[in-house]
């Protein structure tokens, strides 16, 4: 059998080597191999249009956006019908979701469009209004924990309600620390929440029930460790001392969401071009948050056109000026907004 096998191998290398060159490349153009399965590797043309045409006219997509949706969650693509994904959407519609806050959470959770409505959705629906959130809440932590609806009832969510009632004196302040903060509900207990309830009482000053406890708590779940000792020894470098520190993390830990690079432009800015003291961000850490582009370079420009002009209603202080609220600053000096430029900004 092994020489026949030669003997046939050695014929058709000298009929292939007679042919013309262009004829052999041309024939093997058309060799081809039929598929071990009969199954498409991928979804019939009805079925992408389906799962397409509910997200683009439904949800409101554009094409490159579920382009997006279906790398995120493939499955999608193998749907046989929109009746669940219909389903899921009109409750959340029904609970009082906004069209951005719809896509937002579709964008970050696609799988809520698998998701049986009764089964699944509804019971955790139920569950979160059970909380103490009010109506117009839902929608807004759902939005910005969409995690929330694919995580197990039982398994997940129910367990950690007990261990969040313990760190919190009411409702009231669990339902504003949700609000403010989603992934509480989504995050280890142990693992994450407990070591920054340790931090905040032991380097903070910040106990359970006071009134900072759920500011700095909402914000130091989304900050790691590593990047809080990065932020904290920055601020020492600028010369604040560790009580100072300790007192602008407590009256604003949002400060701890900026980027070095802000924190530095923004005391750079303070400190030497508008010629306040190191100190003044203890007074008002809000400063710190600032853009100084937008915000503090304007507001300066502003503020020295009005010392200088006495047909103008002068500001008590630079400080003061700078930390006034938007809408307080266009009611007091909107109306010379158009009168100063700063760098080629408009104050507005």
């Amino acid at each position: 059998m092994a020489v026949w096998y030669h003997n046939f191998f050695l014929h058709s290398k000298r009929c292939l080597s007679c042919l013309p060159l262009t004829i052999s490349l041309q024939s093997l153009r058309f060799l081809h191999f039929a598929p071990f399965s009969s199954s498409p590797a991928f979804p019939s043309r009805p079925s992408l249009d389906l799962v397409s045409n509910f997200l683009t006219k439904e949800c409101g997509f554009s094409s490159s956006e579920v382009t997006t949706i279906m790398r995120k969650l493939p499955q999608l693509l193998r749907t046989k019908s929109d009746h669940t994904a219909r389903e899921a959407i009109h409750i959340l519609k029904d609970n009082g979701m906004t069209e951005n806050q719809l896509k937002s959470t579709i964008r970050r959770n696609p799988s809520i469009l698998l998701i049986t409505v009764d089964a699944q959705l509804k019971p955790k629906m139920e569950f979160l209004k059970n909380l103490g959130l009010a109506p117009q809440d839902l929608p807004l932590v759902i939005s910005r924990c969409p995690r929330l609806l694919s995580m197990s009832l039982e398994n997940s969510l129910a367990p950690r309600i007990p261990h969040l009632r313990s760190l919190f004196d009411s409702k009231d302040h669990l339902c504003k620390a949700l609000r403010l903060a989603p992934e509480l509900l989504g995050s280890d207990f142990k693992k994450q929440v407990i070591p920054r309830v340790e931090y905040m009482k032991n380097n903070l000053g910040i106990l359970e029930g006071s009134t900072a406890f759920v500011r700095v708590l909402t914000v130091l779940l989304y900050v790691s460790f590593e990047t809080l000792e990065k932020k904290t020894k920055h601020l020492a470098s600028l010369g604040l001392a560790e009580e100072e520190i300790r007192l602008i993390l407590q009256y604003n830990p949002r400060v701890l969401r900026s980027s070095i690079k802000k924190i530095k432009e923004n005391m750079d800015f303070l400190i030497h071009t508008a010629g306040l003291m190191p100190e003044v961000v203890v007074t008002y850490p809000i400063i710190l948050n600032f853009s100084v582009e937008k915000t503090l370079k304007p507001r300066y420009e502003l503020f020295k056109y009005l010392r200088t002009n006495p047909h103008c209603k002068c500001p008590p202080s630079l400080v003061l000026f700078l930390t006034l609220s938007e809408k307080s600053f266009l009611k007091k000096f909107g109306q010379y907004s158009t009168q100063v430029k700063s760098n080629d900004h408009t104050i507005s």
